[in-house]
């Protein structure tokens, strides 16, 4: 039977259906009462035989039983199978270790015995709460991206020995062409491709349909650009038709996704502070750059800065100012290095730059020139800031642990110096 409450109650939980399944008139009704106050969906049995009956129903989330009759664990048992991500709660007067064993069995997600603790019993209803609607923003968030997916214009088109035969008005909004007598060969498909790293791009255009098909997923993202240069990214699938030697090609456009995807991995990576890399993601670049050096025997350097006494700008200023110091440090940086130049915040109060191809002179060149352009510029309320460096390059053989503890060095070095200068770090500083 369906508990009826007022509409103009303040509920905690307006979106959760509980189904509350009790045989004891009084230990109902009190249990009721703490119920109604926190769901506007309340349905309550008697016994495991109607329970299950008013599960099968309504559905509920949250599943609260006393267990007094196998009917009870029988009805568990059943709606177990049904559903693993109901939640259920079980109240007992039984200590009985074969009635334990067998809601663990059933996966009950609390055990409470009588007379109940109601501090227990609210925290149980919370936490199975907590999970149910956990359940509902994932599912709300599939169903979401799966519109998302669905909605998009697909592209379409079949194609035959080499001939695209047949294709939707999709693909012919993108590409431009109106009738299939413009589409002789799939070599027209070969030029849509735009060669980018992280996208399918044939090396041999006139067989791109056989690069296409040497991995075994079957589907690839490639960033297309077709009519009056409209681009776009797309998964790209395609499947044989059976019976025939065709191949249907579909392609969703997922460059919404794909830009939500990049925003994302560039949050991850970044200082969001300054926005220069973190640590983390500048030691992977650098390892990749030592293996690069390696191979092609290039030159790398790299470069620690530090900030001159910037604990007093914090104690004495304050932390928001001390922020502004640090961006306004790294938008210098940032303005004066190459596109190929990489920094990072390194630590609170130090900068680290990765500069490829470049040796020990040019490196002591640029390590310079950031030194002045910060002496010289002029910090609002502070007036002037300095930064000291340290500077290594790397030769073969080095590690990555060799070459930032030489660089730290040449860094010490400036500070014991008198800082606001640059030094390079030679053997005879580790001496």
């Amino acid at each position: 039977m369906a508990i009826t409450v007022p509409q103009n109650h303040s509920y905690h939980f307006q979106d959760v259906k509980v189904l509350y399944v009790e045989d004891e008139v009084f230990s109902r009704e009190k249990l009721l009462r703490i119920l109604n106050r926190r769901f506007s969906d309340v349905h309550v049995a008697i016994d495991g035989e109607e329970g299950l009956q008013l599960y099968q129903q309504y559905l509920p989330d949250l599943l609260i039983v006393d267990i007094k009759v196998m009917s009870s664990l029988d009805m568990i048992k059943t709606i177990r199978k049904h559903s693993e991500k109901v939640q259920i709660i079980v109240t007992t007067a039984h200590d009985d270790n074969d009635v334990f064993i067998q809601c663990i069995e059933y996966a009950v997600n609390h055990f409470i015995l009588k007379p109940i603790d109601l501090d227990r019993f609210l925290l149980a209803i919370q936490k199975s709460v907590q999970q149910i609607q956990q359940e509902k923003e994932v599912l709300k968030h599939n169903q979401l991206t799966k519109a998302l997916i669905e909605t998009q214009d697909h592209l379409l088109f079949i194609e035959d020995h080499g001939h695209i035969v047949e294709f939707n008005e999709a693909f012919a909004s993108f590409t431009g062409i109106d009738n299939t007598k413009d589409l002789q060969t799939s070599n027209l498909v070969a030029e849509l491709f735009v060669e980018d790293p992280n996208y399918f791009y044939p090396k041999n255009k006139g067989k791109w349909i056989e690069e296409f098909f040497q991995t075994e997923k079957k589907y690839e993202k490639v960033m297309w650009k077709g009519k009056k240069g409209k681009q776009g990214i797309y998964l790209m699938k395609g499947s044989r038709i059976p019976g025939k030697k065709q191949i249907l090609f579909v392609c969703t456009e997922i460059s919404l996704l794909e830009e939500e995807y990049k925003k994302n991995d560039i949050l991850s990576i970044m200082d969001p502070l300054t926005r220069s890399l973190n640590r983390n993601k500048f030691e992977e670049l650098l390892s990749s750059e030592i293996s690069r050096s390696e191979r092609y025997n290039h030159p790398f350097s790299i470069i620690l800065m530090d900030i001159d006494y910037f604990t007093n700008v914090n104690d004495y200023l304050g932390h928001t100012k001390g922020d502004e110091v640090l961006i306004t440090i790294s938008t210098i940086v940032q303005q004066r290095i190459r596109e190929s130049d990489v920094l990072a915040r390194w630590s609170g109060d130090s900068f680290i730059l990765l500069t490829p191809e470049t040796n020990s002179p040019g490196a002591m060149v640029l390590a310079e020139s950031i030194r002045s352009l910060i002496h010289s510029f002029a910090f609002p309320k502070i007036g002037t800031v300095t930064c000291s460096f340290g500077v290594a390059e790397f030769s073969a053989g080095k590690s990555k642990i060799e070459l930032i503890s030489e660089v730290e060095q040449g860094l010490s070095k400036s500070k014991i110096n008198g800082r606001n200068c640059v030094t390079f770090y030679n053997s005879s500083i580790g001496e």
